[in-house]
């Protein structure tokens, strides 16, 4: 597959990082050659210095033979401009970042589709609908739908209440009702475990589950976690991100914003008019005392700068706040923000490029995880591939990676060891980078 990607920002970069992992034919456009020669020694792709918007640079990056043109630029004039171009000019799909929600909300006045535009992403809108997932089930960390819900990905804590401390999961097998999930990766202060019939559950574990349930409740009563419901929150920061958060949860929640720019405060309160919006700094405690921030369920920190985030997310704590989710852009802070006891954690960068993955994957890697180094892996089994009609437990397969669900004739399940896998069932491994070409060669 060839792709070329507009813009080398953080979302740009990001992109292009993960995709080279599965994509090796990859161009990256941008007009600062400081940011192109970086890339080219970090990830050896090809750039091209210029304007995504000239004809002349768009098919130097080879855009004749594009099957895919992903414009994500930080102006949303540019990506759409690039796009429409680039489809003229032979790109086979096209995928444009914007952040006007216009766009999304009232698809049938202008069919961009029509006009060349495939696709459209909003990393701020991502990162909206999956804090509104994570507020549902406000136990959960993560939580996201593989194959339109036929499988679902769940992330959870234990404590040293959980029944699971010090036991194994052979000793375990009986209390997971009717193989409805597994436990496919623990996260152990930053050390990613692979679970076998051996492994010991540690406090403070954090567990990613595979489930065939869109309720996570039988995974709550397996791990002892209780679950509650969220009524008030409270989001610190006007952002585009801060807006689409207020504008999404105020259907479901009493919301509450704060944001400092008082130019801002008038736009938003025009705006989102359901939210109640103040004027003030997010981290003041003065102000959060007297906003009573004890009576907030929850609090979404999604101002600019990931630092500020962290900090107000452990004030709330402080406060006896139960639920706290803070955006953190700077992936190397994740595993210092779980330390800090900070329940959730949202980026942009992750939200937009698991977007794209799930939207063009053609077996391969699936989703990138938050802040841990393993992967959700995707494969049709071909016909006379090792991995078919032989049960999973004798098919030697990598100690660093578990197949965990699968989806045959529409309906998802979870694999066991007794499990035999069947000519284009459609697999979900949960792997380690380093295992990724051996697991591979299972299934084709």
């Amino acid at each position: 597959m060839k792709i070329v990607i507009a813009g080398d920002g953080e979302v740009g970069f990001f992109l292009a990082k993960l995709l080279e992992q599965e994509y090796r034919d990859i161009t990256l456009i941008d007009t600062q050659e400081n940011k192109l020669k970086y890339v080219e020694s970090e990830l050896g792709i090809a750039t091209v210095l210029g304007d995504s918007t000239s004809y002349r640079v768009l098919k130097e990056s080879g855009i004749a033979h594009a099957d895919l043109l992903i414009a994500v630029t930080s102006n949303e004039s540019v990506n759409i401009t690039t796009c429409l171009i680039g489809k003229r000019l032979g790109a086979k799909y096209t995928i444009a970042r914007i952040s006007n929600m216009e766009y999304l909300i009232d698809k049938e006045t202008l069919d961009l589709k029509n006009l060349g535009i495939d696709d459209l992403i909003s990393p701020e809108s991502l990162a909206a609908r999956e804090i509104k997932y994570i507020l549902k089930s406000p136990v959960l960390t993560e939580a996201f739908e593989i194959e339109g819900g036929l499988l679902n990905c769940m992330g959870v804590f234990i404590d040293k209440s959980s029944p699971l401390v010090n036991r194994t999961i052979k000793e375990l097998t009986q209390f997971m009702p009717d193989k409805q999930f597994v436990v496919a990766a623990i996260n152990r202060g930053g050390d990613i475990i692979i679970p076998r019939g051996d492994t010991q559950f540690k406090r403070n574990d954090h567990l990613f589950f595979i489930s065939t349930q869109k309720q996570p409740d039988a995974i709550f009563d397996f791990t002892g976690n209780h679950n509650y419901s969220i009524k008030n929150v409270l989001v610190i920061g006007g952002s585009q991100t801060g807006k689409y958060v207020a504008l999404r949860l105020s259907k479901y929640y009493n919301i509450t914003l704060i944001e400092k720019d008082i130019r801002k405060c008038n736009l938003l309160a025009k705006s989102i008019p359901n939210v109640q919006v103040i004027c003030g700094d997010g981290t003041d405690a003065k102000l959060l005392e007297r906003e009573k921030i004890y009576n907030y369920d929850a609090i979404v920190s999604v101002t600019g700068n990931s630092e500020t985030n962290i900090f107000v997310c452990m004030m709330a704590k402080e406060y006896g706040v139960k639920k706290t989710v803070a955006m953190v852009e700077n992936v190397g802070l994740f595993d210092h923000s779980r330390k800090l006891g900070i329940d959730s954690l949202i980026n942009k960068k992750y939200a937009a490029s698991n977007f794209i993955f799930r939207s063009i994957h053609k077996g391969g890697q699936f989703s990138q995880l938050y802040g841990i180094d393993a992967e959700i892996l995707e494969f049709v089994v071909q016909k006379g591939a090792k991995a078919a009609r032989v049960p999973i437990r004798e098919l030697r397969f990598p100690e660093c990676a578990i197949i965990a669900g699968v989806v045959r004739n529409g309906q998802g399940f979870i694999a066991s060891g007794t499990s035999q896998l069947e000519p284009n069932d459609k697999v979900f491994v949960f792997s380690m980078p380093k295992s990724s070409k051996v697991v591979r060669s299972f299934f084709c």
